[in-house]
């Protein structure tokens, strides 16, 4: 019984590097490197504490949190490296003055008073120490910035 869950996992893992090497790319090899290290950490953890051997599970467990860290790292890192939908087509564009100046609520024309007294008066109310997010402060500064440089 143990040699058929050994041959269907073997035959698992097969037909999982055949599907990876189609699409195989240099993060796809890393991530999967990292998910290996942590099975086998984890199994061997397993192993040794089922075994009785805890002096031999501590590390194989410190190396299992180890690798699902770096694992969920590399997956997060590799999330933000492809943006998709909305904010792919605004990341690679720059504000316009006309966008500038709705997010600040004001009109055409504003002085540099103005924009200063808009600005500060929104990003008192969404800085992300007040609870507001990092997003909106950044769009809030770089709306400022623009109608200022003009």
């Amino acid at each position: 019984m143990g040699f058929l869950g050994l041959g269907i996992a073997l035959l698992l893992v097969g037909l999982l590097l055949i599907a990876l090497v189609t699409q195989v790319t240099a993060r796809t090899l890393k991530l999967t490197a990292l998910a290996i290290v942590f099975i086998a950490a984890a199994t061997a953890l397993l192993i040794f504490a089922i075994a009785g051997r805890y002096g031999l599970a501590a590390p194989a467990g410190a190396l299992a949190l180890w690798g699902m860290r770096a694992y969920l790292l590399a997956r997060q890192i590799r999330a933000g490296a492809q943006p998709t939908g909305r904010n792919a087509a605004q990341r690679g564009k720059t504000m316009g003055r006309a966008e500038a100046l709705e997010i600040l609520g004001l009109q055409e024309g504003a002085t540099p008073d103005e924009i200063e007294a808009a600005y500060k008066a929104l990003i008192v109310k969404n800085h992300p120490d007040q609870g507001g997010t990092d997003w909106l402060a950044a769009r809030l500064n770089e709306a400022r910035d623009i109608l200022l440089d003009d």
